[in-house]
């Protein structure tokens, strides 16, 4: 590599390490206003309250008058659902098979057991609590009509004589959502004696979703969702922060059929059973200094009136679980699209088949080896074995051009004034020899839309969470970190380590393309690792684990090649044809050329 090569490899690094030295004092000045806020916070609560008390967000102000609460749990071994008569809803949701501890942390802490992952667990009000916008939630006094191990009723009337009765039921025999599901049948009567009572201005509260604290739960996977038709909308914490009008109330939806909160891992959905039109709002609420949570809400259908004695009744159908692809496909309403395969920016419209695919792949896999972090590496090997004929067709194109090395050399030397020129020739010379430019991108162009799929999933696949693999890879949804460079606070992840020099030797062993471009060529393909290691480094182990094993796989391949294949020949093609004689066989004879008859040109001229 040229001297300029060089220079651009330590101004990119030393780039790097300037960036995340200002990562680390972003870090810091966090820390210290939060720690300032806290500090407020207590000053102005001398009492002791929480800064939790003290907060002002949008369920600051409760409607619910203060009425002794009544709790009743249903459980069905995978959840536990706690019901409240304040709201007449389900209060929390403890998901018993998920915990949210890791192994790891309940052993460094000296945890007895882990604790369950609890939806709605910041939210003021139960899911399926009525509302009349964001932040005003009805005051209603419910009382439990009748109960037993698989349902409960409530009931309660209020000022304007309209009754509302929720009967929740778990679901029985074979339950789609993986136990999961819980029902919902929403009925109002007007008990009025005149007049006409309007529904136009009452929501279904969804409850709340909240950021994790361990993973890649940002603000862009936390938040609010809802299907229109057989399209799906999110707004992140970060957009519901904006205050946008869109999910206010305001704005009409037709056939709405489901909303739900969710985070990196978990969701909670209202599935209406026969879709309607109706709108929706949503926002979001501050948790602690640094947490935030996303609520909202769907509401009745549009343009119902209830005249004196006249009742509706609403069936739904509630999800309280983890965002699996495995689950939620075989649920009605296009609920696997809570997944959010496809919400990947710009590649997500092809990213959703690739990680469908290879969703799939890794659950088959691991039911034989019980292993995620093997699993992973068998789709590797998997995939690149089935694009073994293309990559290896690849690396020969990749040597007939290194072979043109010297000649793209000379017509540089002699057209190099001329770019047009030099180009044409280029492309002539390529013509001659048989050789494809595009040949040697293949393989990279093949793993690209592997790599995209397996990111989208990996960015919701609740399988990997707490799942090990090797002694310091406790995690595979998380990056797999060992420590801290001493003095700079940078994580040490050895996965995303060993992914950089695997695929720096990799594209050391990978013939170099021959091209006007050779050395520009080289700069990028040396600056590259260092680029991706940057942009992986503290996504999932599971997807640097993905990369290294396919680039010590292509290492082994390259070497195979190399010591058994055959040597390539730089040869012209011959283009000329010879044709056989005429009278041979397969020869072409030509038809005997027909004798032009005048049309034109004047009449025939008249005998003296």
């Amino acid at each position: 590599m040229d001297r300029t090569g060089w220079i651009v490899i330590i101004a990119c690094s030393l780039g790097l390490f300037l960036w995340f030295d200002g990562q680390k004092k972003e870090i810091e000045k966090q820390r210290k206003v939060a720690e300032q806020n806290q500090e407020t916070s207590q000053a102005v609560n001398p009492d002791g309250a929480s800064p939790e008390k003290a907060k002002k967000d949008t369920q600051n102000d409760p409607a619910i008058e203060p009425i002794k609460e009544q709790l009743v749990t249903l459980s069905n071994g995978v959840a536990d659902w706690s019901f409240t008569n304040i709201g007449g809803g389900i209060k929390t949701v403890a998901l018993n098979e998920h915990n949210l501890e890791s192994p790891e942390a309940v052993k460094k802490e000296g945890l007895k057991t882990a604790s369950s992952i609890i939806l709605n667990e910041y939210s003021k009000y139960p899911i399926g609590t009525l509302s009349k916008g964001i932040g005003k939630f009805e005051g209603l006094k419910y009382e439990i009509v009748s109960q037993d191990e698989t349902r409960i009723e409530f009931r309660a009337q209020s000022p304007e004589k309209l009754q509302v009765t929720k009967t929740f039921t778990l679901t029985e025999g074979q339950d789609p959502g993986g136990g999961y599901i819980i029902k919902m049948d929403l009925g109002v009567e007007y008990l009025g004696e005149g007049g006409n009572f309007s529904l136009n201005d009452y929501f279904l509260y969804a409850g709340s979703a909240s950021q994790l604290q361990d993973g890649n739960s940002a603000d862009h996977n936390t938040g609010f969702e809802y299907m229109r038709g057989s399209k799906d909308k999110f707004r992140s914490l970060s957009y519901l922060k904006k205050d946008k009008d869109d999910i206010k109330g305001k704005e009409l939806h037709e056939k709405l059929r489901w909303i739900g909160v969710s985070n990196q891992f978990f969701s909670t959905n209202l599935y209406i059973k026969e879709s309607y039109e109706s709108s929706v709002w949503a926002s979001r609420f501050e948790v602690n200094s640094d947490q935030y949570a996303s609520e909202g809400a769907i509401g009745l259908p549009k343009n119902i009136t209830l005249s004196p004695g006249e009742s509706k009744v609403w069936e739904y159908e509630i999800y309280t679980g983890p965002k699996s692809y495995q689950i939620l496909k075989g649920l009605d309403g296009e609920r696997k699209e809570l997944v959010g395969f496809d919400r990947m920016p710009i590649f997500g419209f092809f990213a959703e088949p690739f990680a469908v695919l290879l969703s799939w792949l890794m659950n088959l896999l691991y039911t034989g080896l019980g292993n995620f972090g093997w699993a992973i590496i068998s789709i590797t090997v998997i995939m690149r074995l089935l694009i073994w004929p293309i990559t290896a067709k690849g690396t020969r194109a990749m040597k007939k051009m290194s072979k043109l090395a010297p000649m793209m050399q000379e017509i540089k030397e002699k057209h190099g004034s001329n770019p047009q020129k030099m180009q044409q020739e280029t492309m002539k010379l390529y013509k001659d020899y048989g050789v494809n430019p595009v040949g040697g991108c293949l393989p990279l162009l093949l793993q690209m839309p592997i790599f995209i799929g397996y990111f989208a999933m990996l960015r919701s696949a609740v399988e990997l969470r707490h799942e090990e693999w090797l002694g310091w890879v406790n995690d595979l949804s998380l990056p797999d970190s060992v420590g801290q460079v001493p003095g700079l606070g940078i994580p040490i992840n050895i996965l995303p380590l060993l992914m950089g020099i695997t695929m720096m030797l990799q594209m050391r062993m990978t013939p170099q393309a021959a091209g006007p471009n050779q050395k520009q060529m080289q700069i990028i393909m040396s600056i590259m690792p260092i680029f991706i290691t940057v942009i992986c480094y503290n996504f999932a182990s599971a997807l640097a684990l993905y990369w290294t094993a396919g680039n010590i796989f292509s290492i082994g391949q390259t070497w195979v090649s190399k010591k058994f294949g055959k040597e390539v020949e730089l040869k012209k093609v011959d283009r000329s044809k010879k044709r056989p004689p005429i009278g041979a066989p397969g020869a072409q004879t030509k038809s005997p050329k027909p004798q032009q008859v005048r049309t034109g040109g004047g009449g025939r001229r008249k005998r003296r």
